[in-house]
């Protein structure tokens, strides 16, 4: 089942329950502008797949000198093309 960013809790102003339970703190829900505050790292959510670039509602943490993340999706096959 794909999750629903726990729609019951975030509709009634609450936090998805997988942020609030996270023991490490890997996981936050709020805005952006908050989460800058507190990490080190800059949130991205544009992601480059070959010349296609896709952004998302989802942010990774990377450096600061990262605009967009580059994921090379054919490091990830195997030598068939799967």
């Amino acid at each position: 089942m794909k999750c629903d960013m726990c729609y019951d809790r975030t509709s009634a102003g609450l936090a998805p329950m997988c942020a609030t339970v996270c023991p490490s703190g890997a996981l936050y829900y709020g805005p952006r502008e908050a989460v800058e505050k507190v990490r080190r790292e800059t949130p991205v959510n544009t992601f480059t797949f070959g010349r296609r670039v896709v952004t998302t509602k989802v942010s990774m943490m990377v450096g600061h000198t990262a605009e967009a993340l580059d994921v090379d999706v054919a490091s990830f096959m195997d030598g068939n093309g799967t």
